[in-house]
């Protein structure tokens, strides 16, 4: 099991298409309107904008957040007082954080009285559990399967769903003006190579999907995976779009400009940098290898347009060595 990054992260993203109607509401309050969106277990309508939210998934309580929607029940993080997602100005207390994304409570939820529930990223996500979500309050699921949009896509439908698109869109509009003024101040990127995988136990995991949401983040940047990784079939059994590679094989994340990696613990950090052939190569000895923490990796994984310059800044050390001309 992938502790913290991969094991609860589904990677496979498919190609949607949005289908809402209806109209925009005007700014403020909780304006009458109405949206039909689509959605993978059917279809929600919304009829109001919420004063109650309960966000079941990282990414909708960071967009909901980041988006100022009055977010009163939310999923915790992993580790109990370190902020799950630090690079928003607002963090909630434990009352809020108090629910377990792999179980999630539905007593708990509707104790909230929300009047909107959130789960366009909530990984334990299924039809019986989306039935029992709706009857508590409108709850908007992921379109097709989970991460199956881009995390521009995904926030426009939370954006839909509470009626304020053009807030969604302000944060969308943001996150594409960082990564502008990443790639000006690095054009050296585009074209280079890199590899994000997560080191443990005998196994390295390597995340090379083409469809996979860090692939896609990474080609906004002008990275690619490198071609000796381009089409090699991936397997589910770590997760899906990932690879496994042994130490023995470690000669291989040489083909990488750059290379990130996160450890479930410090005896995996120590194992892999210890290692003796992981220690001769050069992408390590050349300084262009960078170890991650486990929300930058989480962030990677399945970003988010409220934190991505928070991303960037947690990559830039081993991007800058690439990136610089």
């Amino acid at each position: 099991m992938l502790k913290r990054s991969f094991a609860l992260v589904a990677l496979v993203v498919l190609t949607l298409a949005g289908c809402s109607s209806g109209p925009e509401p005007a700014a403020g309050g909780n304006a009458a309107f109405s949206v039909t969106l689509q959605h993978a277990f059917g279809e929600t309508t919304f009829t109001k904008r919420p004063e109650r939210v309960v966000a079941l998934g990282y990414n909708d309580l960071a967009v909901a957040t980041a988006m100022g929607l009055n977010v009163v029940g939310a999923v915790k993080g992993y580790d109990p007082g370190v902020p799950q997602a630090p690079y928003l100005a607002k963090q909630h207390g434990p009352e809020v954080l108090a629910l377990d994304m792999n179980g999630i409570s539905f007593e708990k939820v509707a104790a909230y009285r929300p009047d909107v529930i959130l789960a366009v990223s909530m990984v334990t996500l299924d039809a019986p559990g989306y039935e029992k979500l709706s009857q508590i309050a409108p709850t908007l699921p992921f379109e097709s399967t989970l991460y199956g949009g881009s995390m521009q896509e995904d926030a426009l439908r939370i954006g839909r769903a509470v009626g304020d698109e053009a807030g969604a869109r302000r944060l969308v509009d943001q996150a594409a003006a960082e990564i502008a003024e990443l790639k000006a101040d690095l054009p050296g990127l585009a074209g280079r190579s890199y590899l994000f995988g997560q080191a443990r136990g005998e196994v390295i995991p390597l995340v090379v999907g083409k469809d996979n949401q860090s692939t896609k983040f990474m080609s906004s940047l002008g990275l690619k995976v490198p071609d000796a990784f381009a089409n090699v079939p991936t397997s589910a059994d770590l997760a899906p779009g990932t690879i496994g590679l042994s130490y023995e094989q470690a000669e291989q994340l040489d083909s990488a400009d750059a290379l990130f990696m996160t450890y479930p613990s410090a005896v995996d950090k120590t194992t892999f940098e210890g290692n003796s052939l992981v220690q001769r190569l050069k992408v390590i000895t050349e300084g262009r290898y960078q170890g991650v923490s486990s929300d930058a990796a989480q962030m990677l994984q399945a970003p988010n347009v409220a934190g991505v310059k928070w991303l960037l800044d947690q990559l830039r050390p081993a991007l800058t060595r690439i990136g610089q001309v």
